[in-house]
């Protein structure tokens, strides 16, 4: 067998593992790319510059055409919250006021994050988090029940 064969096989085998590894939809396209390849190295009789050069052409027209396809469809309803996220509905007590033009500010898991509200706080007003802008934390005043 000729090399570019294993050289083939090795890419396939290193790319699949890849994207099981990430399942990010991005190194599945070089496999694809490289099979072709593959399968034109065991038949022999074709250039290894051949093989690369449709090895690179393959590939990029898979990622260009196929995976904003595959995201599309296949990644449909996948939560990509990030872990700050959870944060939004909860409640926290100001470390310090917050008057229109300083930030306020509360600490959530030893870090401490600057906020900003539609109207100004005191110190210690308990807050909820209503959304994230940037590095701030979007606030409302918690009214007391009853």
């Amino acid at each position: 067998m000729d090399i570019m064969f294993w050289v083939w096989l090795g890419i396939i085998v290193v790319t699949a593992i890849l994207e099981f590894a990430t399942m990010d939809t991005t190194s599945i396209w070089f496999t694809a790319g490289a099979f072709i390849p593959f399968i034109l190295s065991a038949v022999g009789g074709i250039s290894w510059i051949i093989q690369v050069v449709l090895f690179v052409a393959l590939s990029c027209l898979f990622i260009v055409l196929l995976r904003p396809l595959a995201k599309k469809y296949l990644l449909k309803g996948v939560n990509h919250k990030t872990n700050t996220e959870a944060y939004i509905g909860k409640q926290y007590k100001l470390l310090t006021s917050y008057d229109g033009e300083n930030l306020g500010s509360v600490k959530i898991n030893g870090v401490v994050w600057g906020v900003v509200s539609k109207t100004p706080l005191e110190k210690d007003t308990l807050v909820k988090v209503i959304e994230i802008e940037g590095n701030k934390l979007v606030v409302e005043k918690v009214e007391k029940e009853g």
